[in-house]
């Protein structure tokens, strides 16, 4: 990026308090100690800080500039008054996407996200110099930022759109404008503060509102919600999935120690073999949806495909170690109810000698659900023949519950790293997984010492 701040000043309606409009501007940051040369100030109120406490840091620091929401003493660097800052760092972002006649993927849903988007960007590049998300950088300050990465050598972008609140998507679908996008499920992460699937999906929809004329919107066409959108978008949505009504559809499917094999057939009738270096039949569907993408976009048939075969999970996302005798499946970034079962389909999936380990702890912002949905995962446990099921957190008490008998429940990762530590066996398998907050990537790196 590189805007002067008489452009940010059009873009946002903002008022120039100090410093010459003509400084040059090549990113926005919102943490004061990365104020290298260039970079513009965003000050966030948060919870438990507000960035405009550290705009005076950013002053002295080699940044190039400031947002601020209110009059503060001025200087010689330019200073920009705003109504809000995060809006304002979003106006800016849709101002510079807009400098940009390239294809953007939008990539939403309740989980699957990330990897959706990993693999996506993976088919484009064989035909592509893209952009993508750096991790999971979804939010209403994420994805602003993300755009303003775009330069003049980028012919993509596949940007990730994430929303935990009513009214999100619409002002991050303004940043992005995607002309195509893909929405992977709809489950109940979030459901806290969004009360039922029907209002996530509803929410999550808004990512069509920017879609051009013949833009495409790729849903997952096993979900029990995402194909009713076609009643209200019509023919711009096209579906991915394992049935028979799917217009991308995956068949003879056969897993292998390193991933799935299976023939991708598109809406044509067109058949292509494809080979998914990751597990689990959501993969199959992430798979399918990078293929539809790619061909849509004009991506030929036999590069996506070796694109995809070359696709590398993300750190935490069901990626495959052994270490210490141990498969160990590390899912530990993030966990719903929904992601929880996609897991334990792997873990169900892998040949071992020993036994089937899952350590689980608690999945946050389920509000109403959660009890509910914990105690399911429990079951689904059992009935996917979990044989060792270990509880981590107050919530994974449920867990435990819906597993029954031979369940283990622990308060923290220290005692469940200790009871693993003497319980597990050379050839056993185990998956790690938990919301972000408990930290279960402890356990995993305790597990390969």
């Amino acid at each position: 990026m590189r805007v002067k701040i008489s452009d940010i000043l059009k873009a946002t309606g903002g008022k120039l308090l100090c410093g010459d409009e003509n400084v040059v501007v090549t990113s926005f940051i919102t943490d004061s100690r990365q104020g290298k040369a260039g970079a513009m100030f965003v000050p966030i109120r948060g919870e438990r800080a507000d960035g405009h406490d550290y705009i005076p840091t950013v002053l002295e620091s080699p940044a190039a500039a400031t947002f601020t929401d209110h009059e503060i003493p001025t200087g010689e660097k330019p200073i920009v008054l705003v109504k809000d800052c995060r809006e304002a760092l979003q106006k800016a972002a849709a101002w510079y996407r807009e400098q940009f006649e390239i294809p953007v993927v939008g990539i939403t849903g309740s989980v699957g996200k990330t990897t959706a988007k990993e693999m996506v960007a993976q088919a484009l590049s064989a035909s592509f110099r893209v952009l993508k998300t750096a991790g999971n950088q979804n939010s209403q300050v994420g994805v602003p930022i993300t755009v303003c990465g775009l330069r003049k050598d980028h012919t993509a972008a596949v940007v990730e759109m994430g929303v935990s609140m009513p009214g999100e998507m619409g002002r991050i679908a303004a940043v992005v404008k995607p002309t195509c996008a893909v929405m992977t499920n709809i489950g109940v992460s979030h459901i806290e503060f969004m009360k039922t699937r029907e209002n996530i999906l509803k929410e999550k929809a808004h990512i069509a509102d920017y879609l051009p004329v013949g833009g495409a919107l790729f849903v997952n066409g096993d979900d029990d919600l995402l194909p009713t959108l076609k009643e209200t978008l019509g023919n711009k949505v096209v579906t991915f999935g394992l049935g028979p009504n799917c217009d991308w559809r995956a068949h003879g499917l056969n897993e292998a120690d390193k991933g799935t094999f299976f023939t991708c057939q598109s809406p044509t009738g067109e058949k292509t073999e494809l080979f998914v270096p990751a597990a689990g039949e959501h993969n199959v569907r992430n798979a399918l949806a990078a293929m539809a993408v790619a061909r849509y976009l004009g991506v030929p048939a036999e590069d996506a495909v070796r694109a995809i075969s070359a696709y590398k999970a993300p750190a935490m996302r069901q990626q495959v170690v052994e270490a210490n005798g141990l498969l160990i499946i590390d899912d530990s970034y993030n966990a719903s109810p929904d992601s929880m079962r996609s897991a334990m389909d792997v873990l169900q999936s892998r040949k071992v000698t020993g036994k089937r380990a899952a350590v689980l702890a608690d999945m946050l912002e389920l509000g109403e659900f959660s009890q509910q949905g914990h105690r399911e995962v429990g079951e689904y446990a059992r009935e996917k023949g979990v044989e060792l099921l270990v509880g981590v957190g107050p919530l994974a008490k449920d867990i435990v519950a819906g597993y029954g008998e031979g369940a283990q429940w622990f308060e923290d990762n220290a005692q469940a790293i200790a009871y693993l530590k003497e319980t597990l066996r050379e050839g056993d398998a185990v998956l790690v997984k938990g919301s972000r907050g408990m930290q279960t990537d402890q356990i995993v790196a305790a597990l390969k010492e």
